[in-house]
């Protein structure tokens, strides 16, 4: 009786902390609650153990050692055909479920684009930042003022002072402009990311919606208050060939303000809150999901053997690779959407449909090109831009953040090239999607007339037609002609 009451003891106990601690295991349990094929095929494997060792005298012989190392295997290869399976039920339920509507034309771009990359305004953060007691958290795109802002979150530098500091607010770097334009907003939070242990951002979200995964935190000043918006991405249950499986959705929006309160919006509720007011709200990650399961729309068949109609997302490289990846974000004059060019399948690098979701209500749109047009994507865009500098040093620099812009519906692709020590932008470059023409510019009054359409200073442009070449040459013409004049100089005396 007394080892029953212990047992029962520490059982409770154990509960007891698993329970008050379950968001340390966050993790682990939604991969399982989101993937249920694992537990599914462990299920099937311990049934089969049971029924086949336990009841044939032939297999009993062999011992219960081996019995178990044979349903080992049998549970991987089980557990291997089955995630396989599932993760191509997912892409194809979410291609017949979600909508996939047409378009006829490009959303025009606004003048007021992303001209200041990541690992620049980062930099110019780092170069602001005042303290010994805290260092930039995760990065995040906001619009602050009306204008796209690059923010990071001020969290504590070590580990013993994310239990006894607070997160002190952010540090928001105008990305419109290439000049260095930093201010620091100060605001204690009560609870922020990278903070312990009951003041951790993720402790107290996971505590109220527990199987959800979120997007990266994104920081918004409203009302002399600083608020953490965080996306949350629900899974829903499906069953098909006798596999179960999740399929994500969006579920809605967590909204914290400074004080620690937290609210969960729907997403119809979010799109009317005052706080979330002009910003985006379908997360990145699911908007990715969503355009990549294109792929499946014609069925398995098509998208394993046959090819018709099929898509794939070529991400270009860069200096981060991650930063680099579609989506991108866009200010159009529709609102911000999510940007997607994707490529037909196989070994080609143009642009064959355009995926233009909005970043509010998450509704997906697909540009089609006409058949007789050929746009460069952006994985050619950075080849065409090595290509016009030859004299750049591409070991000590790097072209990051291709963003399309869209002028009168012509796509340009727009790269930033920086040092590899991100301190600054040597120029920005345009790439004429249709006809590959590279517009570089060092000067942002010449951007912003390239952006407006108006007239461009020619002294302040290098195409791809060869005026770079036409510039190296007047130089050695002017020097021949200041050599002459020093000789003349030198007979006279």
């Amino acid at each position: 009786m007394k080892n029953l009451i212990r047992f029962l003891v520490i059982t409770g106990l154990l509960i007891a902390g698993l329970w008050f601690f379950r968001t340390w295991f966050h993790g682990i349990f939604v991969f399982l609650y989101a993937t249920p094929v694992i537990w599914y095929m462990l299920l099937i494997t311990i049934i089969l153990h049971f029924a086949l060792f336990n009841r044939s005298p032939e297999l009993k012989k062999i011992g219960s050692n081996a019995a178990i190392t044979v349903s080992f295997f049998v549970f991987v290869f089980l557990l291997a055909g089955g995630l396989i399976l599932a993760h191509i039920a997912r892409g194809l339920t979410i291609a017949e479920t979600v909508e996939y509507q047409t378009r006829e034309s490009l959303p025009e771009s606004t003048d007021s684009i992303r001209l200041m990359p990541y690992e620049v305004a980062k930099r110019y953060a780092k170069d602001s930042l005042q303290s010994s007691q805290f260092k930039l958290g995760t990065e995040n795109i906001a619009i602050i003022d009306g204008k796209i802002q690059w923010v990071f979150p001020l969290t504590p530098d070590s580990f013993i002072l994310t239990f006894n500091q607070k997160n002190q607010g952010i540090i928001a770097v105008d990305a419109t402009t290439q000049a260095k334009n930093s201010k620091q907003i100060r605001q204690n939070l009560t609870i922020g990311e990278g903070m312990q242990i009951v003041d951790n951002l993720y402790w107290n979200l996971y505590r109220k919606n527990y199987f959800v995964t979120t997007d990266d935190p994104m920081y918004i000043p409203y009302n002399n208050d600083l608020y953490t918006i965080v996306g949350a991405i629900g899974y829903r249950f499906h069953f098909r060939w006798g596999i179960p499986f999740t399929v994500p959705y969006f579920k809605g929006v967590f909204i914290v303000d400074s004080a620690g309160n937290i609210e969960f919006v729907t997403p119809e509720k979010a799109l009317e809150h005052p706080v979330l007011t002009g910003n985006r709200i379908f997360p990145e990650n699911l908007t990715r999901t969503y355009v990549d399961a294109y792929q499946y729309h014609l069925g398995v068949l098509n998208k394993f053997f046959i090819h018709k109609d099929q898509i794939q997302i070529q991400d270009a490289a860069g200096a981060n690779s991650s930063i680099n990846r579609q989506p991108y974000l866009m200010n159009t004059k529709e609102g911000l959407k999510w940007f997607i060019s994707t490529e037909p399948y196989g070994a080609s690098h143009g642009i064959f449909k355009v995926f233009i979701v909005d970043a509010r209500t998450g509704q997906i749109e697909i540009y089609q090109l006409p058949p007789e047009e050929t746009l460069t994507g952006p994985v050619r865009a950075v080849d065409y831009i090595r290509r016009n500098n030859p004299s750049v040093d591409w070991s000590m620099f790097h072209s990051v953040e291709p963003l399309p812009f869209i002028r009168n519906q012509k796509l340009y692709w727009k790269l930033t090239i920086i040092p590899s020590d991100a301190a600054g932008i040597a120029f920005q470059s345009f790439i004429d999607a249709e006809t590959n023409d590279v517009y570089q510019f060092n000067n942002q009054s010449a951007i912003i007339n390239f952006l407006t359409g108006n007239t461009i200073d020619q002294e302040l442009i290098t195409d791809q037609k060869g005026t770079k070449q036409d510039l190296i040459t007047e130089i050695k013409q002017k020097l021949k002609e200041l050599e002459s004049l020093l000789e003349q100089l030198t007979a006279e005396e």
